[in-house]
């Protein structure tokens, strides 16, 4: 059995310049990508995907002095995109109110890249490979939407972190397997979730009493 292991990663947080497709890596971003990279310094990738998006190119700059020399190549394939319109039944009354505001391009073109993205990262070569891919956060949980066979908008309901970890097996002979999801173990808690209101935060501590959680609950000391 030949297998394709993808580790997938949203860029790290960014100051937005204008519209969505515009923006470089804040301090924080680039605080998420380097602890991002030394979890993965031991880790040896054959290839580096990445969008072609100036917060994926600088995620990936930062990611570089902590990995191995590994060949890299951007893909506009992996720029975000919009991968799939809902039936307006299914979506709550904000995000009817953002699918209204879309452009026509962006309807049509969206679901056409998330499919080709998908089709053509998850295709199995002749020999085992583990790549990382540095995206974004509709089309990574488009990935695992799909590999989990769940309704195409699935892609809305997952909550991704910046710097967040995903990883995705595809195998010949079996179905894609989930390995993990927004694995943020690598992040010190006020760097976790950065992009979401509080209630959408989820930050671990350990105490003497072993290991707890608590969601939308962190210091803003």
């Amino acid at each position: 059995m030949v297998s394709r292991l993808l580790y997938l990663v949203r860029h790290g947080a960014y100051d937005r310049e204008g519209s969505v497709d515009d923006g470089s890596l804040s301090d924080t971003g680039r605080q998420q990508a380097s602890l991002l990279g030394e979890r993965l310094a031991s880790t040896r990738f054959d290839v580096v995907h990445h969008s072609t998006a100036a917060r994926a190119i600088q995620t990936v700059d930062v990611l570089a002095f902590s990995l191995a020399p590994t060949p890299r190549h951007g893909d506009e394939l992996l720029r975000e995109c919009i991968p799939s319109v809902p039936d307006r039944a299914i979506l709550t009354d904000g995000q009817r109110d953002f699918f209204a505001q879309l452009p026509e391009s962006a309807r049509v073109d969206g679901p056409k890249q998330a499919a080709a993205a998908v089709t053509t990262y998850s295709t199995v070569g002749e020999k085992d490979t583990r790549e990382l891919i540095v995206s974004h956060g509709n089309l990574i949980n488009y990935f695992v939407a799909r590999a989990m066979d769940a309704p195409s908008h699935s892609w809305l309901r997952p909550v991704d972190y910046h710097c967040g970890l995903t990883i995705v097996r595809y195998s010949t002979g079996a179905p894609p397997r989930l390995l993990c999801y927004n694995d943020v173990g690598h992040l010190t808690p006020e760097l976790r979730g950065v992009e979401y209101p509080d209630p959408l935060r989820v930050l671990f501590a350990v105490d003497g009493r072993g290991s707890s959680w608590q969601a939308g609950v962190h210091d803003r000391r």
